[in-house]
């Protein structure tokens, strides 16, 4: 089964701590923003951060930087906003990270922890070719303008990184989903790697070695803290949505030249594979329903890019060949691949 668009038009807005803005209002002032017009338009009062545990509404933490990147003009603010965030600022998901034993560790932490941080949001590692991606994105299709948050989010990434690893730390490459600006090369200087854009996701690719160092500020009695507030926060398994979101996010993070089993996500989860189905059958899912779905919503993101070519989206989608993928794009869109792009154009 599919999560249609208007599925999420009856459901509350998705939530984020409020630690995901601290600082934010001594940035906009330092680039001669308003505080009031910025927070004002985005509906936020400034009294909704104090408290780094306090929710705020993730489509106006969003707005929030977006107006302010207009209002300031400044249009990398977001960008630089994450390139000098701390992991502790980031509050419990930061502390869950940087308390880990290793750098492995920490990762796999935010990854469980995520949903209790932020709503409605893709978060996890994928493999490809021997080289590790950390992959982010926001899937609420509520919240479309989300360049802000992306790169500031992924400069907060790239800082737990360096946390383990030094200041002098880069990624392989980065990604971003929107479109290339006007001021890009900043981009490249802000992570010292190659920056695309125009892709599916937002992901920082790492080498495995990274993984095994360890984290200079482990801490098990902090982690064991942290770890009770977050899985107090976890509500996930009992919302049927919000676990069918869970679960197409991470099947279209692990699509590729193959299709992951059902055994495979429930093992991301971190649950067993009757577990998963168990729990499938309680919200009255099916797991090869929610893979179609993710196919489909991964299809029509490639198709928007003219330059990936059909036999390319055939495969990245797990099919053997075009053929196959032409079938089930017709059967989801009513029209072949071919015709869409067509349309899509005129």
């Amino acid at each position: 089964m599919g999560m249609p668009a208007e599925t999420f038009d009856v459901l509350a807005p998705a939530k984020v701590l409020s630690a995901a803005a601290d600082g934010a209002a001594r940035l906009f002032e330092k680039n001669g923003g308003c505080l009031d017009r910025i927070f004002g338009n985005a509906g936020i009062s400034l009294e909704e951060l104090d408290s780094p545990v306090s929710e705020i509404n993730l489509a106006q933490y969003c707005n929030m930087f977006e107006t302010a990147a207009e209002q300031t003009k400044n249009g990398n603010i977001g960008l630089q906003f994450g390139r000098n965030f701390l992991p502790r600022q980031l509050g419990m998901l930061g502390y869950a990270a940087i308390s880990s034993p290793t750098l492995a560790a920490g990762l796999r932490n935010m990854e469980t922890f995520f949903p209790a941080h932020q709503e409605q949001t893709s978060f996890g590692l994928i493999q490809d070719d021997g080289i590790l991606w950390l992959s982010y994105r926001i899937v609420d299709p509520r919240i479309p303008n989300r360049r802000q948050d992306a790169e500031l989010s992924l400069g907060m990434f790239c800082n737990v990184f360096r946390n383990a690893l030094g200041e002098n730390w880069s990624p392989l490459e980065v990604r971003f989903e929107h479109a290339k600006p006007d001021n890009a090369h900043e981009h490249e200087t802000a992570f010292g790697a190659p920056v695309v854009f125009n892709r599916r996701t937002n992901a920082l690719a790492f080498r495995r070695s990274d993984l095994d160092v360890k984290m200079p500020g482990h801490d098990p009695y902090l982690f064991s803290m942290v770890k009770a507030f977050m899985e107090s926060r976890s509500k996930t398994s009992e919302d049927p949505v919000n676990f069918a979101t869970v679960v197409r996010n991470e099947i279209k993070m692990q699509l590729g030249s193959s299709i992951p089993a059902l055994g495979d996500i429930a093992s991301i989860l971190g649950i067993s594979g009757p577990s998963f189905q168990k729990r499938l059958r309680k919200h009255g899912l099916s797991y090869n329903d929610i893979l179609r779905a993710a196919r489909h919503e991964l299809a029509l993101h490639y198709m928007d890019d003219p330059e990936i070519a059909l036999t390319e989206i055939a495969l990245n989608l797990g099919y053997s060949e075009l053929s196959a993928f032409s079938r089930a794009f017709r059967n989801w869109t009513g029209m072949s691949p071919q015709r869409y792009r067509r349309v899509s154009r005129s």
